[in-house]
């Protein structure tokens, strides 16, 4: 499972016949491309933000607030108004609220908003936290600026290479001068240069509530800095569906250009979660940059 990108795009196709799959997946196809907003996927992609046993969606709950502790030291000082960008089911926008900060969370899925709020609603005490469905690709907020933003769990990649500065420039325009964003980015996937492929019997995904096979690949393109996970369902009915996640991974070297045309300066990039600062052989980075 891929992380919860909270951009949408175009509705998986359904009732496919496995020959007319492209053997190799095409980064970005707006035919197969995971629709965030989707109304069974969004139903199907909640169960996984929610499931203890994996980080593939969300990640679980000890480490997230381990995350939030991290957030806590780069973020200005509560009661800071911080923008939770494509927020997901609100584990990080909560955890944020009960440390002080006025919150708005937005997202594109229907039901990781449904939870967020039911989820705030059941707070023993109100907390300063909102959440707004809207796409990141044509977001505007209106009120105050915001005092700083996070985007976490590699939620950028998910944008085409053109689209990426695009979507920096609209959390620039909600956030004040000087204001910080925090930008979670993976350099490279855990896995190398070509194709894995894999194959299993689940009793569910998010392609289907009944028991099916799922065969999957993941492409890794090094000089293109493409990715793509690809899921393809065959149901007992002989029923096929199939839909893909696909990234642009920012090189390390690249990314204060890219955040320079976004409207932002760069001001650390570090290793991951870690207070270390991060290299070109990094995984991850966690960046910080500040509001030109």
């Amino acid at each position: 499972m891929s992380a919860h990108h909270g951009n949408a795009g175009s509705a998986g196709p359904r009732g496919l016949r496995p020959s007319t799959i492209p053997e190799s997946p095409v980064a970005f196809d707006s035919r197969y491309e995971l629709d965030w907003s989707r109304p069974d996927y969004s139903r199907r992609l909640l169960r996984e933000h929610l499931d203890q046993s994996h980080d593939g969606a969300s990640r679980r709950q000890h480490v997230v607030d381990g995350q939030v502790r991290r957030l806590l030291q780069l973020l200005p000082r509560a009661p800071a108004r911080v923008l939770d960008a494509a927020c997901g089911p609100g584990l990080y926008a909560l955890r944020l609220a009960r440390a002080g900060y006025d919150v708005t969370g937005v997202d594109i899925s229907p039901a990781a908003l449904r939870h967020a709020r039911a989820a705030s609603r059941a707070e023993p005490r109100r907390l300063p936290v909102r959440f707004v469905r809207a796409d990141l690709r044509s977001l505007e907020l209106p009120g105050p600026a915001f005092d700083a933003a996070v985007l976490i769990y590699y939620v950028l990649e998910a944008f085409p290479r053109r689209s990426q500065a695009g979507v920096l420039r609209r959390l620039a325009r909600a956030l004040a001068p000087g204001a910080l964003l925090v930008v979670e980015m993976r350099l490279r996937p855990e896995q190398p240069p070509g194709r894995v492929d894999w194959w299993e019997v689940v009793p569910r995904s998010i392609l289907g509530d009944r028991r099916h096979l799922l065969l999957g690949d993941t492409t890794y393109d090094p000089q293109r800095n493409l990715y793509v996970l690809r899921e393809m369902a065959v149901f007992d009915d002989g029923r096929v569906e199939a839909q893909q996640t696909s990234a642009w991974l920012c090189p390390y070297d690249d990314i204060p250009a890219l955040f320079r045309r976004g409207g932002f300066d760069v001001v650390s990039i570090f290793e991951g979660w870690s207070r270390g600062r991060a290299t070109q052989l990094s995984a991850s980075a966690l960046v910080v940059a500040r509001r030109a």
